[in-house]
């Protein structure tokens, strides 16, 4: 550019120079003075200088020889005054419009070299972004020791989350609640802490070791005291204690990854999370209690024309097991390869990178992702009871014959400033015989027999979809709706979220020795949903499907009252606010954000719910988010649920109330 400037400067003093140097060229010839009028003596010839005579020519020899030997001043006046030819003369306009289209030339050549420049530069800027993330990237390859986690508080209170409905016909309540006192008592507040932490141990470039552990796991502040006998030796009180109990480390999660010519293969304990978290949800989220974690090995060959594939072999139980009888071993051994529970797993994805949605969603392409995954589950027996509880080994086992199979795929799609989600669950399959132990058949009916052996069927599908729209400048509004909906079991009573539950139905049959127990009944809130009390009737199959736990939906009814999503349906319109804007229209994901949801619940079947209708609630959430560009995220919420007739109670019958939570998180992750 500076060359291009200067260029320009050497034309322009050059066409000056040429202009200044050819001025008297371009001024007209000057015209040639006419003879003043004389006498005509003066007009007479000269007298010639050889002959003396006047009016005569020289002759031919002398004219010549006097011609050669004068000078030029001595030319006749004839020939002096005959017009000489000169040099043709340039003209200035001509000239000057060859010069300005030089310059223009010039310029336009400038112009181009500076757009070409720009161009280089914003190419080079670009390069430079992705040499930093490359160098960030590589980094973290090869740094040995990469610490990740995070620190989190948690506070929240409750107030009327029993909804003053008293207890089903089983003696449950709603959610556990004050036992202290009688009338007003409704309210409930905690705080919990866990700090989580997730290093990475990068031994090369190819091998990298992996590890979580929760250390004082959702430990709830204030429990612990370590209290003295200040009053007597008989009464502590709690309020002067100054210490806590020591706190425990829970390892959950150590697995390794290695990358060959070939794909990548992990093994180990690990945490699993496919598409939206309905079915395999990891838990890793700040406000998340759950979490699904196999032991397993997969292997991932190269992608095959952008789609990837895994095959998992998952260990899901190892039924008995010994490390000999002083320990003798050194380790655990199984005792029986029957009494395993395998999980085999394919799945196909085509998922995109941040940086490549990122380039489709500039350049105005549809970004689609989308993966398929099928799990075959089975377990031919099962170890009901602990091996050292004496008696013999084969006494503590019961044949199962369990088998299942559990399709999931999930679809993206995002287009400029709107995104869609959707992800859909089955869980089928069938275990052979329910009964709780094997037994001798002589010690029962062969009626009794028949319905202790008789098999078990499933048949569950749930999923969710979610879709927002972006707007103002840099996507600080988020306009979003949300379905889900997991599948009921029709003719069984109670959500099936607690099947552990001993209800207030009828009683089942049972083998001498085993556990008596009842199935949920009329009005009861959870329960179990067999019913073999019948050989004509009954209920032998279990169909509601069961979000996992980690998919938080609202704060109240799903997360805390029934404790997930399961056969019912719910709708929920959202709105997000960001003043500062999102890293998706070109914010910075910090400051303040605002939410507010509205989530309508309702059941697909009445006898599902313990008020026997399907409208189960209408539930307000709002809150506010802060994050800061270190990364401290803090955050208030505040939740109201408005119950309706499924929730409440038919015997006695009472209507149920409002219910309020609020809570408060602090967290730092890194």
């Amino acid at each position: 550019m500076l060359r291009t400037l200067c260029l320009a400067a050497l034309l322009s003093l050059a066409a000056g120079s040429a202009l200044a140097q050819t001025a008297p060229a371009n001024k007209a010839p000057a015209k040639v003075k006419k003879a003043k009028k004389t006498d005509p003596a003066a007009a007479t010839p000269p007298t010639s200088t050889k002959t003396g005579e006047q009016g005569t020519t020289a002759a031919p020899a002398q004219a010549d020889t006097t011609a050669a030997g004068s000078s030029t001043s001595a030319a006749p006046p004839a020939a002096a005054a005959a017009p000489t030819p000169a040099p043709r003369a340039l003209d200035q306009d001509e000239f000057r419009r060859q010069v300005m289209e030089e310059v223009r030339r010039e310029l336009q050549k400038m112009k181009d070299e500076v757009k070409q420049e720009t161009a280089w530069v914003e190419q080079d800027s670009q390069a430079r972004v992705q040499d930093s993330e490359a160098v960030d990237s590589l980094k973290q390859r090869v740094n040995l020791f990469q610490p990740h986690g995070y620190v989190r508080m948690r506070g929240e209170f409750f107030y009327n989350m029993r909804l003053s409905r008293g207890a089903d016909p089983a003696g449950f309540q709603l959610f556990p609640g004050p036992f202290i006192g009688a009338g007003d008592n409704k309210s409930q507040s905690d705080v919990n802490f866990r700090f989580r932490f997730e290093p990475t141990l990068a031994v090369s470039e190819d091998l990298s070791i992996y590890f979580q552990a929760d250390i004082l796991d959702n430990i709830l502040l204030g429990s612990s005291p370590a209290t003295d006998a200040y009053l007597d030796p008989f009464t502590p009180i709690s309020v002067l204690a100054a210490r806590r109990g020591a706190g425990t480390v829970d390892v959950k999660r150590v697995w390794a990854k290695v990358n060959t010519q070939l794909g990548e293969l992990v093994f180990g304990r690990m945490g699993y999370h496919w598409g939206l978290g309905v079915l395999h949800n990891d838990g890793n989220c700040l406000d998340c209690d759950f979490g699904d974690t196999y032991d397993r090995i997969a292997f991932s060959p190269r992608e095959i024309k952008g789609h990837r594939f895994s095959l998992m072999f998952d260990l899901i139980a190892k039924g008995a097991s010994t490390t000999g009888e002083k320990g003798e071993l050194g380790r655990s051994v199984d005792l029986d390869t029957l009494d395993d529970g395998y999980r085999l797993g394919l799945e196909i994805t085509h998922v995109d990178t941040p940086e490549e949605i990122k380039r489709k969603l500039d350049a105005n392409q549809w970004v689609i992702n989308y993966g398929v995954v099928g799990d075959y589950r089975t377990q031919p027996w099962d170890t009901v009871v602990p091996v050292n509880s004496g008696g013999s080994l084969r006494s503590q086992v019961v044949q199962r014959q369990g088998k299942f199979y559990q399709p999931d795929g999930f679809l993206s799609l995002k287009r400029k400033k709107w995104r869609f989600d959707l992800e859909l669950a089955f869980n089928i399959g069938s275990v052979g015989t329910h009964q709780q132990t094997e037994f001798d058949p002589a010690t029962v009916t062969a009626e009794v027999a028949s319905l202790l052996t008789k098999p078990v069927n499933f048949f569950q599908v749930g999923g969710a979809m979610q879709t927002d729209v972006a707007l103002l400048s840099a996507d600080a509004l988020l306009f979003g709706l949300e379905f889900g909906a997991a599948s009921g079991d029709k003719g069984a009573y109670g959500f099936g979220a607690r099947p552990w539950r001993n209800g207030s139905g009828a009683a089942q049959p049972v083998a001498p020795g085993q556990q008596p127990w009842n199935t949920a009944g009329r009005g009861d809130i959870d329960g179990g949903h067999l019913d073999f009390s019948s050989p004509n009737g009954g209920h032998a199959r279990i169909n509601n499907f069961m979000f996992n736990r980690s998919f938080n939906v609202d704060m109240i009814l799903f997360r805390n009252l029934v404790t997930t999503v399961t056969s019912a349906w719910y709708l929920k319109p959202s709105i997000r606010y960001r003043p500062t804007g999102r890293k998706t229209g070109g914010g910075d994901d910090t400051g303040f954000e605002i939410l507010f949801a509205a989530i309508y619940s309702q059941a697909w079947y009445p006898e599902n719910t313990p008020g026997l209708a399907k409208s189960l609630g209408l539930e307000f959430n709002a809150g506010i988010t802060y994050d800061t560009s270190d990364r401290l995220h803090a955050g208030l919420a505040y939740g109201l649920l408005l119950p309706f007739d499924g929730l409440r109670n038919t015997l006695p019958p009472l209507s149920p109330s409002v219910a309020h939570a609020l809570r408060m998180i602090l967290a730092i992750p890194f």
